[in-house]
């Protein structure tokens, strides 16, 4: 009688996945804003203020770590599943595809900067004039933003899609890993159109890179999203999403020429509210379908 009870109420299967997708996220905002919130209160009370910034940088490290975590043991205690399953097969060349992805968002990264904002926009550059400060924040933003890239590319590109792509196949798991990582930015500042587009064209992007590219693999999006972030924040000193960089915490501080429409210098935003940002991003998503060899189509037909 029990079992046939348990059987009458168990959850049909798409709704259950809807249900692990979105504890999942709630756990993992849950646990970054705790997070965030004990860190903000330790540097306001303990950390001087002229190493706030940097400290800034790595208590995000901290933050996301924790929040990575929580979807680690959500993935293995709730779904039962290896870590592997997730894409995280480190004797598949883990270096080598970390450096691959590095290497992309440094040409993506750099075609916005010094062609968008540069040569099309008119932006000035200024150097940080304090050296230690900038090398702090160079090495404090990477390692920060090396646990933080990682975690939420953890969440969309890896819990996210491969509950979908399970359930639904390759095709809705794309759909719903880009929609909900263009979502979760909605209360970010100078949030609009133009920035929830090209988020959503980077979850394509970096979803697509997983499967075709990367032998379906998250290492080399784990870089990808690394080192997009700590370029456009901390070496280059533009909003990150939103978020404004200070320029004491960047090696250089480039300054839009705000005169023109938003779609050339991001609006506040920053790169990804920029129209050269939508060129790369979709030549990211069109070299990832046309990608061939091992870590291409067939492997997600394979998966699905």
């Amino acid at each position: 009688m029990a079992g046939r009870s348990a059987a009458r109420i168990a959850l049909p299967r798409g709704l259950l996945v809807i249900t692990r997708i979105v504890g999942a996220c709630l756990a993992y905002l849950a646990v970054l804003d705790l997070t965030v919130l004990l860190a903000y209160g330790v540097g306001q009370t303990l950390v001087p203020d002229p190493a706030r910034g940097t400290f800034g940088l790595l208590a995000l490290g901290v933050a996301e770590a924790a929040a990575l975590g929580a979807v680690l043991l959500i993935w293995r205690l709730v779904d039962r599943q290896p870590v592997v399953a997730l894409g995280l097969d480190g004797s598949n060349a883990p270096r080598r595809r970390w450096l691959k992805g590095a290497l992309i968002a440094t040409l993506m990264m750099g075609f916005v900067v010094l062609v968008g904002y540069t040569l099309v926009d008119g932006a000035t550059w200024d150097v940080n004039s304090d050296a230690l400060r900038a090398v702090l924040a160079l090495v404090g933003g990477l390692v920060g933003f090396a646990i933080q890239g990682p975690a939420e590319e953890l969440l969309f590109r890896g819990y996210i899609l491969e509950n979908v792509r399970k359930q639904w196949g390759l095709p809705h798991a794309l759909v719903v890993s880009s929609l909900t990582f263009g979502l979760l930015h909605v209360s970010n500042p100078a949030f609009g159109v133009l920035p929830f587009i090209n988020l959503v064209l980077f979850g394509l992007g970096t979803a697509l890179y997983r499967v075709y590219v990367d032998a379906d693999q998250l290492w080399g999006v784990f870089a990808l999203h690394t080192v997009w972030n700590w370029l456009q924040q901390v070496v280059f000193g533009l909003p990150n999403s939103g978020i404004a960089s200070a320029p004491e915490y960047a090696l250089f501080s480039v300054s839009p020429n705000a005169s023109l429409p938003s779609p050339f210098w991001g609006g506040g935003f920053g790169p990804e509210g920029t129209l050269a940002a939508s060129l790369v991003l979709v030549a990211l998503i069109f070299a990832a379908i046309r990608a061939e060899g091992p870590g291409g189509y067939e492997v997600a037909a394979r998966r699905d």
